[in-house]
């Protein structure tokens, strides 16, 4: 079978723990190697995970011949820009959430992949779980008639101390992180782009970046319920509100160690599925096949216009055009 060869872009510890053993387990997918900053570090994960090369600087990695495609955990402030420059040395490139640090960046990205002909995608794993998938079908079969209104939430606490995510030159703040979750969710199930925002936020006085926020995406069928944060306990879900009916996703990004669907109070337990795998497989095949992947850079710059309208709300304290 032919494989893509990868190469991962960063030592995050969310690779760690989550996309490196998917990666390791995907069917279309040769991990080749790690790259960090240092090659000690870049070692520790080779040797952990039985890879081919460490490589001791992302350049040395995205100079290699023998990388097809790069995955970025890096820090949200540096995606766009190694996105880029991976593109630009000929790799096709999934990038973690958010793909940019602001709309103008994703355009930017969107550009670069334009150029080069290669493919650029946004790791949303989520939208490729069955869960959600099925929940699209009940939609498209009219069970609960036309949406009217989606509320999501995405929540955990951090300790305050010293962490990537409160750093606001690296894109810091609960809405970058964890708010793109409850705004994509809002697009995806309306089907729809938003037309205004109106959000309120915590600002850490001592970090200046948003630790939580509350807000409302206007879509052209009904409003979207989005709340998001650093400073409240761990909390996921998903509802959609139809006319006739609603479904309920109480694990909706990371269904884990099930995945629950619930129909107007029937619950229905799907079969367990690694949404890390079939976010590398789908990019894969893509490369492969030579197709283009059903999220790209376009849909990703319109995610960062709602973004950037969220922030801007917090900011300015009024609604705000998408």
């Amino acid at each position: 079978m032919k494989k893509v060869r990868w190469g991962v872009l960063g030592c995050a510890n969310f690779a760690w723990r989550k996309t490196i053993p998917a990666m390791l387990e995907t069917p279309s997918v040769e991990l080749v190697g790690v790259a960090s900053r240092t090659m000690a570090k870049a070692e520790t994960f080779r040797a952990q995970f039985k890879l081919a090369r460490a490589y001791g600087s992302y350049e040395e990695m995205l100079a290699d011949p023998q990388i097809d495609a790069v995955y970025v955990p890096l820090p949200n402030g540096l995606h766009a820009e190694w996105t880029i420059k991976a593109l630009g040395q000929g790799k096709h490139c999934l990038s973690e959430k958010p793909f940019a640090s602001n709309a103008a960046e994703a355009e930017r990205v969107a550009g670069a992949a334009s150029a080069s002909g290669l493919f650029a995608t946004e790791g949303f794993m989520w939208r490729l779980h069955s869960q959600h998938l099925r929940a699209q079908e009940i939609i498209h079969s009219g069970a609960i008639g036309a949406v009217r209104l989606v509320r999501s939430a995405f929540s955990f606490l951090i300790p305050q101390e010293p962490n990537v995510r409160l750093v606001p030159g690296l894109a810091g703040g609960s809405v970058m992180d964890v708010g793109c979750y409850p705004i994509s969710a809002a697009r995806f199930y309306f089907a729809a782009e938003p037309i205004r925002a109106f959000a309120r936020g915590s600002i850490d006085p001592r970090t200046q970046v948003d630790m939580a926020m509350s807000g409302v995406l206007e879509f052209p069928a009904g409003p979207a319920l989005i709340d998001c944060a650093f400073s409240l306990p761990y909390r996921t879900e998903v509802e959609i509100v139809g006319e006739k009916g609603r479904i309920l996703i109480p694990k909706p990004w990371l269904p884990e160690p099930e995945a629950i669907i619930e129909v107007d109070g029937k619950k229905d337990k799907l079969p367990p599925e690694n949404q890390y795998i079939k976010q590398f497989e789908c990019f894969s095949r893509c490369i492969l096949d030579g197709t283009p992947p059903r999220y790209g850079p376009e849909d990703a710059i319109l995610q960062m216009r709602a973004i950037d309208a969220v922030r801007r709300s917090i900011s300015t304290g009024g609604p705000e055009p998408v």
